[in-house]
């Protein structure tokens, strides 16, 4: 068996003086965010909430391990993750084997018993590389002169502070416990549907589409025989039906793809895998909340949902992974 080592890079940016480990173990709350990442931010501005972090020294002086608490799909999650020390103190680093990437973290400020901030540094064999910048914080916020110093550093990083996702307080949860969702819940916006979406002046998702999306099918005044997806949104999956070839209305879809893309919602991240057998269909993927995971079905099964997508990063857009709550929380 060959274990694969995280391969060290120089440091980009020095840590903190005399950083201490032992000052630095305990409770944290990751309460700001911003990354190079497109996805991670997308996926971070969809589900902007505080995760709990505790650390505490491993088992050997090399190492320690951060335990991770938060709030994703209406479920409370937990991840343990294992960090390795650097000959530089401050600076710890990890191996994702499953995506071929090592991170960095480096502790570039802090106070210890009051804020810190962190610097980020994946790198892929594929040369798909990001930078993320966090704010830690001992409770659930932060005092305006702490931000603006994370602000800067932002800046010097080569990102537009105007992009930090400011986190927010959820309360804390219970792994594995379902969360209560809203009575009344802000309607989702998905970077997908965007794009293929009419938008406001403002930039937001047309409400009249949004509102089509949950329209009955309508087969029009003409008698045509076509044959065309509509959304059912309270089923939340795509169905056929007998469309006449004229009027009707926009819940009217020429195949299944643009019908779910246009349609659904982050809701779908809920739903369970339903593998159905069937022929002729590109390889699809959906999303397992149990394990918090984008998983590709076999050829030959179909899913009887719209949990349902044609792409690793398209189900990852729509859906994230809980082991993608921050690079540093990355453990997969």
């Amino acid at each position: 068996m060959v274990q694969t080592v995280p391969v060290l890079l120089e440091p980009f940016i020095p840590t903190k003086e005399n950083f201490d480990l032992d000052q630095f173990m305990g409770r944290w709350n990751e309460v700001a965010v911003v990354s190079t990442c497109p996805h991670y931010m997308q996926r971070k501005r969809r589900n902007p909430i505080i995760v709990a972090l505790e650390l505490q020294h491993g088992a050997s002086d090399g190492n320690f391990t951060m335990t991770a608490t938060g709030f994703r799909h209406g479920t409370c999650y937990e991840i343990h993750v294992d960090y390795e020390l650097t000959t530089t103190p401050g600076r710890f680093v990890y191996h994702l084997s499953k995506w071929e990437a090592d991170v960095d973290a480096y502790v570039v400020h802090t106070n210890y018993d009051e804020y810190a901030i962190l610097i980020m540094s994946k790198q892929k064999i594929s040369g798909d590389n990001s930078t993320s910048v966090k704010l830690y914080s001992r409770t659930l916020a932060v005092r305006d002169t702490v931000l603006d110093d994370f602000k800067t550093l932002v800046s010097e990083q080569g990102m537009s502070e105007d992009t930090v996702v400011i986190k927010q307080d959820k309360g804390d949860c219970v792994p594995g416990e379902l969360v209560a969702e809203p009575s009344t819940p802000p309607e989702p916006q998905d970077p997908v549907r965007d794009r293929l979406a009419g938008l406001d002046n403002q930039g937001d998702i047309s409400p009249s589409l949004l509102e089509s999306c949950k329209a009955a099918p309508d087969t029009g005044p003409c008698f045509g025989l076509l044959q065309r997806y509509y959304y059912n949104s309270s089923a939340m999956s795509c169905e056929l039906f007998k469309y006449g070839g004229c009027l009707g209305n926009q819940n009217n879809f020429e195949n299944e793809r643009e019908c779910l893309q246009r349609c659904r919602t982050e809701a779908v991240c809920r739903l369970p895998m339903v593998p159905q057998p069937c022929t002729g269909q590109p390889p699809i993927w959906a999303f397992d909340s149990s394990v918090g995971l984008c998983v590709p079905y076999k050829a030959g099964f179909c899913q009887g949902n719209a949990n349902k997508f044609y792409s690793k990063s398209e189900c990852r857009e729509y859906c994230g992974a809980v082991n993608d709550e921050g690079e540093l929380l990355r453990a997969n």
